[in-house]
């Protein structure tokens, strides 16, 4: 089903008239996904990302030096700067505490607040990560899993 987010699941499997003690009682996590492009091998460069930077606010990053990576593009990735993609995961898993709001039609937002506080990485902090570590670049990752800010 598409949802925006993993907690999106639980609350459109209410939606479709599904019982909330169903739902509680048999549902034991929901996995959100987005594909990612990633940067080509071959061209993939570096560079620091300016204090003064937009994507410092956009991504809430840290004011510390920050090497992001983008491609430079060549003849292997069709002068795009990416070959391939990933994937961005968020898995919510239904705690006790998730199966309280779920028994209660808590919203989709409530689901997903309790779960990121019970340590769910949220796709777009998945992406930040995967961008900072040179998998794939910032724009993307908002591109694809910017929804929560909108």
């Amino acid at each position: 089903m598409h949802t925006n987010n993993a907690a999106g699941a639980i609350t459109r499997l209410l939606d479709w008239g599904v019982e909330p003690f169903l739902v509680a009682s048999s549902v034991i996590g929901s996995v959100a996904q987005r594909l990612v492009r990633t940067i080509c091998p071959r061209c993939r460069r570096s560079r620091i990302l300016e204090m003064d930077a937009p994507e410092r606010l956009t991504f809430r990053l840290p004011p510390r030096r920050i090497e992001v990576w983008e491609g430079a593009g060549c003849h292997l990735c069709g002068e795009t700067g990416f070959r391939g993609r990933t994937g961005l995961f968020e898995v919510l898993r239904v705690t006790p505490a998730v199966r309280e709001l779920i028994n209660a039609r808590a919203s989709s937002d409530a689901v997903h607040a309790k779960a990121v506080e019970e340590g769910m990485v949220p796709l777009l902090e998945d992406g930040v990560e995967k961008a900072l570590e040179g998998i794939t670049t910032l724009a993307e990752v908002q591109r694809v899993a910017f929804y929560e800010e909108r």
